[in-house]
């Protein structure tokens, strides 16, 4: 059993996210199923796919369903949520109800855009007495939190790097680097932690001057949980900027993997998607899954990725506890994201870092 951290550091951080405030096909033209009662029986999950949709399905959809009967689809859209909400919000046909664990770049930058529904203040209150108030935002509550953390496979390295400045030293720590193609966000936030510099007091239009540095040593640009473990698996790459969840998976398949976790930490977000057509059951999702410690500890333990609800963390064995970015020896290792400076600055620093990334 884990010990419950102390919340203190962690509330500091988590106060300031909550005070600041493709179509799918299969379901084009298709009326929803109706209950008895005349209300929609039917729920729309977009998630991250793979790993991540078979932990959902495994742990919270099947639970939910068996609990409600309410029939739950899953659309794997992995790192595309803003951009196919966005072409769905313009079409006038938002065909989705939850966004399931968005980044939380992610995440605020769909609020601000107007893509995420506002939480009802009664909703927003129970969902707070089950996660803890500064856990919840006004569209959403964190849930699957992680860690982009330095991961090394040590038979093809002679040195993993212990801190994120090392990862970006390739003549002292060589190796085949793997680097997130997406998710600029944390990538930003991991470049300002390699410089030391603060938000407010970066050149944004040199903040991915170390990438750059790397460029030739970066064999893989991974978009997906899944192609950053293949190309482990592959012997593509053999150091990354990682998943933190994702690497134990390997782990526990036998490979010889290090993890340091040094990187930052990148809360997750559930919320619901604006004009979602299953509202109803959108909210009564939200609210079940808040509220679920055993389903909520089922999900961290497949997946290894942590949840908010302190009861689901005191279920699970120390093993896996101490695997999770808000494990207290993990937590205060990971540097912190500025979410309002990205959002602000979110073109500018993209722009920078797609330059890297694409050119």
């Amino acid at each position: 059993m884990m010990n419950q951290r102390s919340t203190a550091p962690r509330t500091a951080i988590l106060v300031g996210i909550a005070v600041s405030t493709l179509l799918i096909s299969g379901c084009a033209g298709t009326a929803p199923e109706q209950s008895n009662d005349g209300e929609s029986n039917s729920l729309v999950i977009a998630t991250w796919g793979g790993a991540f949709t078979e932990a959902t399905q495994d742990n919270l959809v099947a639970a939910f369903t068996e609990e409600t009967g309410i029939d739950v689809q899953i659309v794997d859209a992995p790192g595309t949520q803003a951009a196919q909400m966005q072409q769905m919000v313009d079409a006038g046909d938002v065909q989705w109800d939850v966004l399931d664990s968005l980044s939380a770049a992610d995440a605020y930058f769909m609020a601000d855009a107007g893509l995420l529904e506002p939480l009802p203040e009664d909703l927003s209150t129970r969902i707070a007495a089950e996660v803890e108030p500064e856990r919840v935002t006004d569209f959403g509550f964190t849930f699957a939190n992680l860690g982009y953390v330095i991961a090394c496979n040590m038979d093809t390295v002679d040195a993993c790097p212990e801190t994120v400045a090392d990862f970006f030293d390739a003549e002292a720590y060589p190796g085949k680097r793997m680097y997130p193609g997406e998710s600029y966000g944390p990538s930003s936030a991991v470049l300002l932690e390699a410089t030391g510099d603060a938000p407010a007091d970066a050149d944004i239009a040199r903040i991915a001057d170390p990438l750059a540095a790397i460029k030739d040593d970066v064999t893989v640009w991974w978009t997906s949980g899944d192609q950053q473990d293949q190309a482990f698996r592959q012997g593509e790459a053999d150091i990354a900027i990682a998943r933190s969840g994702r690497v134990y998976t390997l782990i526990d398949e036998g490979m010889n993997m290090q993890v340091n976790w040094a990187g930052v930490y990148d809360p997750g977000f559930t919320s619901i998607a604006v004009d979602a057509p299953n509202r109803a059951n959108a909210e009564r999702y939200l609210e079940w899954l808040a509220a679920n410690t055993e389903a909520q500890a089922g999900f961290a333990e497949q997946l290894q990725y942590s949840v908010p609800n302190p009861g689901a963390i005191d279920l699970l064995d120390e093993t896996v506890a101490s695997r999770l970015a808000d494990y207290p020896e993990n937590f205060e290792q990971l540097g912190t994201q500025d979410f309002e400076w990205y959002l602000e600055h979110k073109s500018e620093v993209d722009a920078a870092i797609r330059s890297v990334v694409q050119g």
